[in-house]
């Protein structure tokens, strides 16, 4: 499976919208399939987003699981970061918790 974030849109922001591809996601690695995100097109994302679509996440898969069956393509390094913080956000709470 490929997601083209950038048929989306060049800057993608909302919670809403994170949420739905979140569950496309978790569908798709839950059934052993493999997940291209391809940012190709995408100048930024917000923590939201980023937090909602790949932090939540680490809630339902192990990271080892996500990362195996995952990778990014055209990622710039503002999408980069941002998706990296949330990330690392994450886990920290999860490992609080």
């Amino acid at each position: 499976m490929q997601i083209d974030f950038g048929n989306i849109g060049s800057s993608l922001g909302t919670r809403a919208l994170g949420h739905e591809l979140r569950l496309e996601i978790e569908k798709s690695l839950r059934s052993g399939g493999f997940v291209v995100f391809n940012f190709e097109g995408v100048q930024l994302i917000s923590h939201s987003f980023a937090d909602e679509c790949f932090g939540k996440l680490l809630l339902s898969l192990d990271f080892n699981n996500i990362k195996s069956n995952s990778t990014f393509k055209n990622t710039n390094d503002l999408v980069k970061k941002t998706i990296s913080f949330t990330l690392k956000e994450r886990a920290s709470q999860l490992a609080e918790a």
